[in-house]
């Protein structure tokens, strides 16, 4: 049947207060605690990534240090190496220079004296004499004093790698807490992004639920408030009670079960719970009842929709006060209707 329901104002207000009210209050609520969160966590890693700057830097520094220290240590082994070959080299020429001396005739003053044709002579070679000797010493002296400094600035220069090295390691130490950090702080906040994508998702189908029950509340409403119900009067009028419990169900072409009716499937579903078998057919059920005036309807009899017996299409359940329980069409829910609307044709008592 194809029946356009009548003005649902007050209960298409009254179900669009529910949808507003529904989702507002519980996820709406926690999503904004998350979106906080979340932004408190991209705070801390706004400071956190300007402390890894800092970190990396520092250990930059102490790495370039090391390797400073490192250039520096291996140019002074040079040194240092060249410095112990001079002194070799000095002291076995002074080795030698002594031996040669010893196996020459010993050269004293008189001989000098003897070899020089004039007193300038031998004021010459007196003095040249002592400057060879002392120029020995002098060089051996010299040789051993640098071998002496370069061993020295080695020590320091070690301990120096030993603070850079150490100062390399503590500054590694604190790059990888901030790193450590920075990451868990990231997780977290991919954790909590992820959490607020799902409860905005489940808000979304909450609300979406929201609407389809307020949306079938509006439609199982009755445009007015029904008068005379009951479920206890009239030959079959425990059939009331029973359609009263499925208000809400929706719609289901071809259906007759709590999951879902049309017209005829909800009265043979209701008939069939009191012992009465009726027909899958609104038309074969107006052929199988007994005929009542209308007027004298009562409680649990059924109306009919069409112009003539043989064009009936639609049927619902009298429940008192000219109101009806029916499964209207497509879209809608079981609901109250006016029972005497539209095109009525007649009403009939199974």
């Amino acid at each position: 049947m194809k029946r356009r329901p009548t003005a649902l104002i007050l209960p298409l207000f009254a179900a669009i207060v529910v949808l507003l009210a529904l989702p507002a209050t519980g996820s709406a609520t926690t999503i904004a605690q998350k979106k906080a969160e979340a932004k408190q966590l991209e705070s801390q890693l706004s400071v956190l990534n300007s402390r890894m700057e800092v970190a990396v830097e520092a250990y930059d520094a102490a790495t370039q240090k090391l390797a400073d220290v490192r250039v520096r240590i291996h140019d002074n082994e040079k040194q240092l190496a060249i410095a112990k070959y001079n002194l070799t080299v000095a002291r076995k020429n002074l080795a030698a220079r002594a031996v040669a001396i010893y196996k020459e005739r010993p050269t004293d003053l008189l001989d000098v004296l003897l070899n020089t044709g004039s007193y300038d002579d031998f004021v010459s070679s007196l003095d040249l004499m002592n400057r060879l000797n002392q120029g020995d010493s002098t060089v051996v002296s010299s040789v051993e004093s640098l071998k002496k400094d370069i061993a020295h600035r080695h020590e320091l220069l070690v301990a120096d790698r030993k603070q850079a090295e150490k100062l390399v390691a503590q500054r590694e130490a604190t790059k990888q807490q901030v790193a450590a950090t920075l990451a868990d702080r990231k997780q977290t906040l991919a954790s909590v992004k992820h959490d607020i994508k799902r409860m905005v998702a489940a808000a979304a189908r909450a609300k979406a639920l929201a609407a389809q029950r307020a949306a079938a509340a509006a439609m199982a409403a009755p445009s007015y408030v029904p008068s005379g119900v009951t479920s206890s009067s009239g030959a079959h009028g425990g059939v009331v009670g029973i359609a009263q419990q499925y208000l809400g169900v929706p719609y289901v072409w071809g259906g007759a079960s709590p999951s879902g009716f049309d017209c005829s499937g909800l009265a043979m579903y209701c008939y069939a719970q009191v012992g009465v078998s009726l027909p899958h057919n609104a038309a074969m059920q107006y052929a199988s009842i007994t005929h009542v005036a209308h007027g004298s309807e009562q409680p649990g009899d059924l109306v009919f929709f069409g112009y003539s017996a043989s064009s009936i299409h639609h049927v619902g359940i009298y429940v008192g006060g000219g109101s009806m329980i029916d499964a209207p069409y497509t879209g809608t829910v079981v609901r109250y209707d006016s029972a005497f609307g539209g095109d009525y044709y007649a009403s009939g008592r199974p």
